[in-house]
């Protein structure tokens, strides 16, 4: 037997309750969650006032570390006792372009939510698809590197915004504009494509945050810093000038725009700000449209397009790169901090403090 968190009602607090281990059945792998970092928005979903579309009761759901702790009799290479990293983006195997995230939202495959995959790893035990487990350089990351599991929990966020990296092909000696900066995915943003080689502009209103930046990765000699004052001519001007590239602006653009920022100016801007044939990608949580200079996207042969979260072979490419050392973990490698540690009976508190720190730079992690 094994605890777990379970939802009921929107309308009521997560229960703790003691269930079976799950059983690993064919295609799939139970594992022994070792950590998570608890999402910022995550009591909007569980209350019901970020409408997600999830399937009750649920154990809500996360991308974590875990070790395995049992496999299906068709597991190949992975066994029991391994380190692992489990993504919570469960595609349907008959038709990959349809996916969940597992214990948060039904997305465009209901059905899995509904079903076999709704449950997900704020538990002691989980089971994941076999296709959505991978297996980590233990010997590497936790004595070579000296990564905690609690750096290990950073990957996620790293992990989405190179999903959006990689759609637009994002390439060392590329300048790509980042902005919103400042905010949790918007700040991995700016990490990650340093460590992919290219060179950032970093855009926010957040000064503080955004020094702090500067001075994290003043190493890279990579690193431009623009702050917005909400006037698009002169933070398009400051973007290009910022971007180098003899003022033909950034090669690529990426976007974590949080809904409220629906109305803000930045995204023209940034878009004002590409060079002819340059790239962008929105991954942000904007609910309804955004004004765009349509002309001016036909006459710059602007590509813009959207990414939700990222492909398999984007996990193992950024796993790689972890181990490698080209992403480096840890405070002083990426600015993360882990501010508070909670086990299952502490979730309330873990969500309060999850809440407090969406910014850049800090996580909660629960450790069941």
């Amino acid at each position: 037997m094994a605890r777990a968190l379970v939802l009921k009602s929107t309308s009521e607090p997560l229960s703790l309750e003691v269930n079976p281990i799950p059983t690993a059945v064919p295609g799939s792998v139970v594992v022994k969650v070792l950590g998570l970092a608890v999402i910022p928005y995550l009591h909007a979903i569980l209350d019901g006032s970020l409408p997600y579309s999830i399937t009750l009761p649920m154990v809500p759901g996360s991308s974590c570390i875990a070790r395995i702790h049992s496999v299906g009799p068709d597991a190949i290479s992975l066994s029991p006792g391994k380190l692992v990293f489990c993504d919570l983006t469960v595609r349907a195997r008959d038709d990959p372009n349809l996916a969940i995230l597992m214990g948060i939202h039904g997305g465009a495959a209901p059905k899995l939510m509904d079903g076999e995959w709704r449950d997900g790893a704020y538990a002691e035990y989980a089971k994941f698809p076999i296709e959505n487990v991978f297996p980590l350089n233990e010997e590497i990351l936790l004595r070579k590197l000296g990564y905690s599991i609690e750096d290990l929990c950073t990957i996620p966020s790293h992990l989405i915004p190179y999903g959006g990296l990689s759609e637009i092909d994002v390439r060392a000696g590329d300048t790509i504009i980042v902005a919103p900066a400042t905010g949790k995915f918007g700040g991995s943003a700016v990490t990650t494509a340093l460590a992919m080689g290219a060179s950032v502009v970093a855009c926010g209103r957040n000064a503080s945050t955004l020094q702090t930046m500067s001075t994290l990765f003043s190493s890279t000699g990579r690193l431009s810093t623009v702050i917005l004052t909400g006037d698009v001519a002169v933070d398009t001007k400051a973007m290009i000038a910022a971007s180098g590239n003899d003022g033909k602006g950034a090669d690529a653009y990426i976007d974590f725009s949080p809904p409220e920022a629906a109305k803000s100016n930045h995204i023209r801007a940034a878009l004002a700000a590409l060079r002819p044939k340059g790239r962008a990608v929105f991954m942000g949580g904007i609910v309804g449209g955004v004004e765009i200079n349509y002309q001016m996207v036909m006459m710059k042969s602007l590509r813009v397009q959207g990414k939700f979260m990222y492909e398999r072979e984007m996990i193992v490419r950024l796993i790689g790169m972890v181990e490698n050392g080209n992403l480096k973990l840890g405070e002083t490698g990426t600015g993360f901090k882990t501010v508070g540690r909670f086990g299952l009976d502490g979730i309330q508190d873990a969500l309060i403090a999850a809440k407090d720190t969406a910014g850049w730079g800090k996580q909660v992690v629960l450790l069941p």
